[in-house]
């Protein structure tokens, strides 16, 4: 098995879904973190993609990292473009992402310390 070279993860990113719920009738957007409040985050890797709005984020395999999570890194949003689970060795994974305009939410959700 070929060997990769460890990456720093340096950089703290936040990760959420954006979730629709109906709340006494109305249709409510819910941004849902996927980590606590006061982790600040997962501990990334993130490199710019040379002439791009794009982003390379590599994080600690995690099984609730889903194509439909959206990442904030810094003041910008980024939405998942593809996921690379290393040969399926559940260790890492590799994302490429887009920035995008952020989303407005209803609501704000953020994960219980664990």
């Amino acid at each position: 098995m070929k060997q990769r070279s460890r990456l720093v993860k340096d950089k703290k990113i936040r990760a959420y879904k954006a979730t629709p719920r109906t709340v006494w009738g109305y249709e409510r957007i819910f941004k849902e973190y996927t980590h606590s409040e006061a982790s600040g985050g997962l501990w990334a890797y993130v490199r710019a993609v040379a002439g791009t709005d794009n982003l390379q984020i590599v994080i600690a395999y995690s099984p609730t990292i889903a194509p439909d999570l959206f990442f904030e890194f810094g003041d910008k949003t980024y939405r998942i473009d593809s996921i690379d689970k290393y040969e399926f060795n559940k260790t890492d994974l590799d994302i490429r992402a887009s920035e995008i305009a952020p989303p407005t939410f209803d609501e704000v959700e953020w994960q219980e310390e664990s």
